[in-house]
């Protein structure tokens, strides 16, 4: 077969992915992008998580076309006859009236906003998607990758050879494949100075994933799923660093003390973990629109986040760590549907069943697996937790910002996590360009961050913003190379200006910010 030869090739669709393809093709390059799933936009879609958002986002504090986006959500629910628009846990339009963002979505709505953002490019001849289709493999001469084998989902192989690579997989699989140094789990304190590192490293110690589930709560109680394989172990399994947590038990309320019944309220507090990630609420419409409307929540709670063994370069080989973790959902929701305690009395919600609508799934279990920690480049600089306790200053080396709490779930081998507030912060440069140089960009969770700050920058406006930082930068380097100098450097600043990229936090947002830390 003839190899596919772009200008740049973006290895998967994550959110940061879709966002290089997009930005390359715009700046008139011939971009191929690799989409794994059939929904292109990772953690935004295919892996069914509502937008993470630091507190200031109404006012601004990301990319235009990121804020766009979320004007364009909610201008598309308001114009839907019958919805009400009546959120009480957040300000502002709130389809679900989720209280874990101010923007709880339903990810079909957005694979579909994706999907139009890129179809004036494809129509242009400027991008083409290649979907249902994984990396095999990488051929390198040093630090340039030369060609990608890939394999389609009828089985055949697929040559691609291109001047750029971004790698926008959440996993960093192109940087794995390319055999280009990277770093994973946790740093030592000695590397970088950062107060919360441990005294040793460990790359095994990494974040759990989690496979999210869409559940909507019925009138009438719908069939029971099948205990999947390994429930009776997963029934008692603790979960040592949530409070010896377990299905049966009670759990903690949003870290604060309060203990609820799982999943509904405390004390009258609205700290029920059903509208945690609810991404429909049938209290925001009104008539026949009601009844159709039922609830539908996301499940993505401590108890199904996967922590026996991490998923990258661990002794138990990923497809099993996913496998699971799919495992891991089922089981809690065949809890859910027969043992757990009901706020009313009894045992189970039958009424609850797979959303299977919401997330393009025959099961109602998202697409692929939500993954919070990625390989990441050992770059020019990195991006460090000390970067983000330092007062907000201007780096002249920004081509984005970012700001989100240090939130660590707990890690797979010593547990240790955190949700810590930092400083606004931008991104330098330095952080997508791997040290040893090459032809490879990151652009996902996988620029050169330690692990602890990459517990920031893995949220939905800050991969946006790095999967456009990374098309530019891949369009500019098709036609100089680096942006080895200072005029090179303008240049690309440039570019992300007229993008609407922000690169520099305003004097405003960060009173606003001062403000809301006191």
């Amino acid at each position: 077969m003839t190899p596919l030869t772009p200008d740049i090739a973006v290895v998967g669709a994550s959110l940061g992915g879709v966002l290089a393809a997009w930005r390359a093709a715009q700046a008139g390059c011939q971009v191929l992008l690799v989409a794994q799933e059939p929904w292109l936009g990772g953690q935004l879609t295919s892996q069914a998580v509502p937008p993470d958002e630091h507190p200031l986002i109404e006012h601004g504090g990301a990319s235009q076309s990121y804020l766009r986006f979320r004007e364009d959500m909610r201008r598309q629910v308001r114009a839907l006859p019958g919805f009400l628009d009546r959120a009480t846990l957040t300000d502002g339009t709130n389809p679900g009236d989720g209280w874990v963002s101010r923007l709880c979505i339903e990810p079909v709505w957005a694979a579909r906003w994706l999907e139009e953002l890129l179809a004036p490019q494809q129509a242009a001849g400027r991008l083409r998607v290649l979907r249902l289709s994984q990396l095999l493999a990488a051929q390198c001469k040093g630090a340039d990758v030369r060609e990608l084998l890939l394999r389609r989902h009828d089985g055949s192989v697929v040559t691609v050879r291109a001047p750029w690579y971004v790698d926008g997989t959440d996993t960093g699989e192109l940087l794995l494949q390319a055999r280009l140094p990277y770093r994973l789990g946790k740093e030592a304190q000695s590397e970088f100075d950062e107060p919360d590192a441990p005294p040793q490293a460990d790359a095994l110690d990494q974040q759990p994933v989690t496979h999210v589930l869409a559940l909507r709560r019925q009138d009438q109680p719908g069939p029971i799923i099948a205990a999947p394989a390994g429930y009776a172990r997963w029934r008692e399994h603790r979960l040592p660093h949530y409070g010896h947590l377990q299905f049966s038990e009670q759990m903690p309320g949003r870290g604060r003390g309060v203990v609820s019944r799982l999943p509904w309220v405390a004390s009258g507090q609205v700290l029920d973990w059903w509208r945690y990630r609810r991404i429909v609420s049938r209290a925001q419409w009104a008539g026949p629109r009601q009844a159709a409307r039922a609830d539908v929540t996301l499940l993505n709670w401590a108890q199904n986040d996967y922590a026996l063994h991490p998923l990258l370069d661990g002794p138990l080989p990923e497809p099993a760590v996913r496998e699971a973790a799919r495992a891991l959902s089922s089981s809690l929701l065949h809890w859910l549907q027969t043992e757990a305690p009901r706020h009313d009395g009894g045992v189970g919600y039958p009424e609850w069943q797979p959303a299977a609508d919401v997330l393009g799934t025959a099961d109602g279990l998202a697409q692929t697996l939500y993954v919070r920690e990625s390989r990441r480049i050992v770059g020019r600089s990195t991006l460090t937790q000390r970067d983000m306790q330092a007062p907000p200053q201007q780096r002249s080396d920004a081509v984005a910002i970012a700001w989100y709490n240090l939130d660590m779930h707990p890690t797979c081998v010593s547990g240790q996590g955190c949700n810590a507030p930092v400083q606004p912060f931008e991104l330098p440069l330095g952080v997508f360009i791997p040290a040893q140089g090459g032809n490879v960009i990151a652009g996902c969770k996988n620029i050169a961050t330690t692990q602890l700050a990459g517990a920031c920058t893995r949220v939905h406006p800050a991969e946006w913003a790095v999967g456009e930082v990374a098309g530019l930068l891949a369009a500019q380097a098709l036609r100089e190379g680096w942006p080895d100098s200072p005029a090179q450097l303008q240049r690309l600043q440039q570019s992300l200006d007229r993008a609407g990229v922000a690169r520099h936090w305003s004097d405003d947002l960060l009173a606003l910010a001062a403000g809301a830390a006191h």
